[in-house]
């Protein structure tokens, strides 16, 4: 009898294993929290690659074992397990996950969740690039980053757009950060479409960008795009159009009042009588439009992404424009349980047309031109030329600056990337992959021979110019990854091998009339010109080891060596080694029950970078150029001793998170040194040329920084969350050498410089004399006599007269959410730095024929002599020489977006078969609030990252925009 039941159980044993490992039909329903269908998730069966994903309907099916375990994962949802338990239907309700701590962030050469972190690291999202007016993606970061300081040079279509990371730390060598693009790496990043980025991470300390080594002096922005996920194709589609125009405008006299201004200097003519407001008829309203598909899906081991778009930007002051049209495809697809191949593709067509700024009348800038040509004056001579400035001897008109000639580029870019990758065991993967990175640009210029001044005297002119720069880089990264217990370990190492091939060819031909006059020559002249051609090479090794234990305990260690061609075989290799390290101390016994903290960390780490940057490719050889004439002169002397310029960081930070994850707060504290500057040193006029590259001093950076983001109110209809950072910086050079007292940067027309660089005070120092007012007696200027001699002289009784580094720059953003209606509203400011308004000595120099600004009607006349302005002075310029007087206050607060959204509801996309639909109104560039007196103080006529920062001299300013749009997806 024993034996019979054993043997019934035995039975029943196996039959229960057989249907439990039977493949079973299974379906069911995901829904959120509150019962709505959640479209999107993955659902996998646990141990496998097999699984489904979700319809619109939140629904799926798929065929798994009857002792299968299926998991349920969606971002922004807590990840949950569920049996099968031979069951056909199983339902599950997914809880949104309030913890952030567990995003996955893109680190160099891998990934880490973000609680796990020991580094300086800032996360933008694609949320924060959606429905604004930009044709860069990096403007969406200004304000948003901690440590980072964005500037758009320039409010001109397509204008580049200047970042720093943590100060500068360099002076004639590169300040820009390196960008990686999926892998691809790229000085700059301006021509990608911001709908196709998933995400910007910037790494902000050494220790996260040494694993880049000799790249990542300035920071590095890893930018991911977008990637398709498994299930049905997904069709998404964006759009939007809208209006700008110029936020301010200047008082400048009127018609009556210039005359009588003319007629003070002893001039006798004052126009034709017209009454022309060249502000309207040069600023009109710009317009913006953008459009973009995108296809999305994946399946069978593989999910791809493709794009195409198309922007267009005409500017406030025609026929400024640009056109962009631009393809993105994003895809990977596993040949096999171990082989698995990816590939990335971005191409940018952009079309431009360029208008003349950062330039007075007299050098054909159009911003100047429409300040200072007098109302008095029509458009257009008889004889259909433009006019000129009344007794100027040829200072056209702005629409003439804007018109007289034909300006344009075309530009092609393509990056793009191919890799495989190895999976040899679970924990040991390799990956190869080759990319490149290419730039074509197209530059043409027609100057016509009759309307213009200068067109006139050069009997018409046309240039082109062609660039064609490749850059090719091949890297291979072993990773090996081991979790034992509470203990995790993963090691990487690579080679990587890049270069660049830089082609530069030119053209010009001018006299096709003869200079004043309708003769057409036989043939017009030909200017010679030298081709330029220039490359360079880097090798590089790294690697890089993390541990932790328990979450609690984190090292992190990084080294790579890399090797430059831009420097000779004594000093090719520059060795950057980087550490780190994390506590989270409410890992331990006595926080873990805590009803208040969730997470806190303290983290610490130290390393150091180099740059090899902005010097020339050729910078340590001996070089001679070929000039028109055939023959060769010498332009640089040999220097073997040129190397790397380094720059270490140390950085302490803590992580906090409170409140059930509503309050989290990020702090860090810095200081960066850089050391043996690659500086093009001005040489003396006896050396036969201008400049050449040494090593030479140093600099130091340090500061603080602060991140908090709240969720105040979390209800079912309604909710407000803020999100704020404020970032402390001081710059100074601490040495130049025993050779160089000092440099000098920012010029200005016929005038001192506005900038000049010592030790013991920051990059954009200003230096021109003390400007003490008027001397009511004789209506001159007066300056500060500093050596007290008994007379002003530039070249001993200049000082230290402003700084346009600032104290710190801000940020903060609100998001409100009431039922299906949205508003996100974004101020950004910069505060405590100044600009050197040099705009103002043309529109208050009052020495010439130009019209000025009307702050001049308190100029000082023997009838007013308490006036607030020196006295006109026909054809001299020492009451406006480079002084303190055009120093002004920059400082600003703006409304940087504001953006109001309705969301359809889930019936109504039901019904019309879509997945999304948001309609948005947005404004940009809303309100400014700033003591700054000229048209924008975001705005540099040099690189606003260099040692020339903070100058303003006619500047294409920032524009106001007003948007309506749409996001659809299917």
């Amino acid at each position: 009898m024993r034996k019979k039941f054993t043997l019934f159980i035995l039975s029943l044993l196996c039959t229960i294993s057989v249907s439990m490992a039977q493949e079973l039909n299974v379906k069911g329903e995901v829904k959120d929290e509150k019962g709505l269908p959640l479209p999107g998730v993955s659902v996998k069966i646990k141990g496998t690659a097999k699984g489904a994903m979700t319809g619109n309907n939140g629904k799926y099916a798929l065929t798994a074992p009857g002792n299968a375990t299926l998991v349920f994962s969606f971002i922004g949802y807590k990840t949950i397990e569920q049996a099968v338990n031979s069951n056909t239907t199983v339902n599950v309700n997914l809880s949104e996950d309030n913890n952030e701590l567990n995003e996955v962030v893109v680190i160099g050469y891998g990934t880490a969740t973000k609680k796990d972190l020991t580094t300086a690291v800032t996360t933008v999202s694609s949320k924060d690039l959606k429905n604004q007016p930009i044709t860069n993606p990096l403007q969406a970061v200004q304000g948003r980053a901690a440590g980072v300081q964005v500037t758009a040079q320039s409010g001109k279509p397509g204008a580049e757009i200047a970042i720093s990371i943590r100060g500068n730390t360099s002076i004639t060598a590169s300040n820009s950060p390196l960008y990686v693009i999926d892998g691809v790496t790229s000085r700059n990043a301006g021509f990608l479409n911001p709908n196709d980025i998933e995400s910007l991470t910037i790494l902000k300390d050494a220790a996260a960008a040494a694993i880049y080594g000799s790249s990542g002096a300035n920071g590095v922005v890893l930018i991911t795009t977008k990637k398709g996920v498994s299930g049905k194709v997904k069709v998404e589609f964006n759009a939007f159009t809208g209006i700008s125009n110029f936020w301010r405008k200047q008082d400048v006299l009127n018609a009556d009042q210039y005359i009588d201004l003319m007629k003070e200097m002893g001039y006798t003519s004052y126009g034709d009588g017209s009454n022309t407001d060249w502000q309207k008829e040069t600023f009109g309203t710009g317009k913006q439009n953008q459009y973009q598909v995108s296809l999305s899906g994946g399946g069978n081991g593989g999910n791809f992404y493709l794009s195409t778009g198309y922007q267009q930007d005409k500017g406030i002051v025609a026929p400024a424009q640009l056109d962009r049209y631009t393809v993105n495809f994003n895809g990977s697809q596993a040949a096999t349980p171990w082989l698995k191949f990816t590939g990335t593709a971005a191409l940018t067509a952009r079309n431009s047309i360029d208008v003349a700024d950062n330039a007075g009348v007299a050098r054909g800038g159009t911003i100047l031109a429409a300040l200072t040509t007098p109302s008095t004056i029509g458009i257009y001579n008889p004889n259909g030329s433009y006019t000129t400035i009344p007794n100027s001897g040829g200072w056209d008109n702005p629409i003439a600056q804007a018109y007289g000639a034909k300006n344009k580029s075309r530009n092609f870019r393509f990056i793009g990337s191919f890799g495989g990758e190895i999976k040899f065991t679970k924990d040991l993967i390799f990956k190869s992959t080759i990319s490149t990175n290419v730039n074509q640009n197209y530059y043409d210029y027609n100057l016509d021979a009759f309307k213009t001044t200068y067109g006139r005297a050069e009997g018409g002119i046309y240039r082109n110019n062609k660039t064609n720069d490749n850059v090719w880089l091949n890297e291979n990264i072993l990773t090996y990854t081991k979790n034992v217990g509470k203990n995790a370990f993963s090691a990487t190492g690579g080679y990587t091998l890049q270069s660049s091939d830089y082609n530069y060819v030119e053209y010009e031909e001018n006299r096709f009339y003869k200079p004043q006059t309708d003769q057409k020559n036989d043939k017009p002249v030909i200017v010679p010109k030298v081709p330029q051609r220039a490359q360079w090479a880097k090798q590089s090794y790294l690697t890089r080891v993390t541990y932790a234990y328990d979450s609690k305990y984190l090292l992190s260690a990084n080294f790579r060596a890399d090797g430059s061609s831009r420097f000779s075989d004594e000093q090719r290799f520059g060795y950057f080694p980087s550490a780190s390290a994390g506590w989270r101390i409410s890992g331990e016994n006595f926080l873990k029950d805590s009803k208040t903290i969730n997470d806190l960390k303290i983290r610490g780490s130290w390393g150091k970078v180099g740059n090899d940057e902005g010097i020339g490719d050729y910078a340590w050889m001996k070089l001679y150029e070929e000039n028109a004439q055939g023959d060769y002169n010498l332009t640089n002397l040999k220097n073997t001793g040129l190397s790397w310029e380094t720059t270490t960081q140390s950085n302490i930070g803590l992580d906090l998170t409170m409140f059930n994850n509503r309050v989290t707060f990020t702090a860090d504290a810095y200081l960066k040194k850089t050391n043996d500057l690659l500086i093009k040193v001005q040489l003396a006029p006896s050396a036969g040329f201008a400049e050449q590259a040494y090593n030479v001093g140093s600099m130091e950076n340090k500061g603080m920084e602060f991140t908090l983001s709240t969720k105040n109110v979390e209800k079912e209809k309604f909710s407000w969350s803020t999100d704020m950072n404020i970032s402390f910086n001081k710059n100074k050079v601490t040495s130049l050498g025993t050779s160089t007292p000092s440099l000098d940067f920012g010029g200005i027309s016929a005038r001192t410089s506005a900038v000049r660089v010592v030790p013991g005070k920051p990059l954009g120092s200003f230096y021109g004399l003390k400007y003490t007012g008027v001397d009511p007696a004789t209506g001159k200027a007066t300056y500060e006599d500093l050596n007290n001699d008994g007379k002003i002289d530039v070249k001993d009784d200049r000082t230290f007269i402003g700084s346009a580094q600032p104290d710190f720059i801000y940020g903060m953003t609100n998001n409100f959410r009431y039922g299906n209606f949205g508003l996100n509203i974004f101020f950004q400011g910069v505060q405590g730095n100044q600009m050197f308004n040099a705009s103002r000595i043309d529109l208050e120099g009052l020495n010439d024929s130009k019209n000025q600004s009307a702050t001049v009607l308190d100029r000082w006349t023997p009838q007013n002599t308490n006036g607030s302005i020196p006295g006109s002075e026909k054809g001299k310029t020492e009451n406006s020489l480079t002084s303190s007087r055009f120093v002004e206050n920059a400082s600003y607060l703006r409304l940087k977006t504001a953006t109001l959204s309705y969301n359809f509801g889930d019936a109504f996309l039901a019904r019309m078969n879509m997945s999304r639909l948001t309609v948005f109104v947005t404004g940009y560039n809303i309100l400014t609030f700033t003591k700054y007196k000229g048209l924008d103080p975001e705005v540099s006529q040099y690189g606003a990252n260099g040692p020339s920062m903070g100058v303003d001299y006619g500047t294409y300013p920032q524009s106001r925009s007003f948007l309506l749009g749409v996001n659809v997806g299917f």
